[in-house]
């Protein structure tokens, strides 16, 4: 059942998602989940949401590639828009969110993390990046619009062109985070940043980031047809399978 990829807890009127699925890589079973949930909550009034994790030292390493290592055209495009559909859902949701990353995001987890209006990071080995381009795959058009919009472009550039990562304190320097926390203590911050934004009043809240964000969520929602094919063509390219095959069997 895809509920089971996720617990979903309350405290002080703040829910938190911990994805609780091995290693959380993001799969369809987990991404399902994490839609379902979004949803329930903007029905029963979209109360203010922390992301996070409960693996120890992974946040989530992005999409699931011992799943995908040899699946055809159409299974790599269906996940590509249910990933797309669920970075838009996090984007958009009204209320205030916030990112716990407690472990590695990389790929399509650091994607999330950064979909959230506030994000907090552990110190210590936990790296924050975007592997994509390692891989030889672009990062999603729909992602690089969420960036583009949410961040400075000199750190777009370097978060999506050199696929380093960063680690916490360097990611709060160049504006990919906004706290740094010890491990142990990052959900607890997070909760305690995220009800500051919490105590504002929602409506004026969700409307603020309609005025922010709400052209680029309007394009996000227009299916781009080209975009898609041209991420499948890099996908299905040879380099590319046996990258993501390496990385796969690696992985077993």
């Amino acid at each position: 059942m895809a509920e089971a990829a996720l617990r979903h807890e309350e405290e002080r009127g703040i829910h938190y998602l911990r994805m609780d699925h091995g290693p959380n890589a993001l799969n369809v079973p987990l991404m399902e989940a994490l839609r379902a949930r979004l949803a329930t909550l903007r029905e029963a009034g979209a109360p203010p949401v922390v992301l996070t994790s409960a693996h120890p030292t992974l946040f989530s390493p992005g999409w699931d590639l011992k799943a995908l290592a040899r699946a055809e055209r159409e299974q790599v495009a269906s996940t590509l828009r249910l990933f797309d559909s669920l970075v838009l859902d996090l984007f958009s949701y009204p209320a205030p969110t916030a990112a716990a990353i407690g472990g590695h995001a990389v790929a399509g987890g650091c994607l999330l993390a950064l979909t959230c209006d506030l994000r907090v990071m552990a110190t210590g080995p936990s790296r924050l990046g975007l592997a994509e381009l390692n891989l030889g795959v672009p990062v999603p058009a729909g992602s690089l619009l969420m960036l583009r919009s949410r961040l400075d472009p000199s750190a777009v550039e370097e978060l999506v062109l050199r696929g380093d990562g960063f680690a916490a304190e360097r990611a709060r320097d160049v504006g990919l985070v906004h706290r740094v926390a010890s491990s142990d203590e990052v959900v607890s911050v997070a909760g305690r940043e995220l009800a500051k934004l919490a105590s504002k009043p929602l409506h004026a809240y969700a409307t603020t980031k309609r005025f922010l964000y709400g052209d680029t969520w309007r394009v996000m929602e227009q299916h781009d047809a080209d975009a898609e094919q041209l991420f499948l063509e890099c996908w299905f390219e040879e380099e590319t399978r046996q990258r993501v095959d390496e990385v796969a069997r690696s992985l077993s």
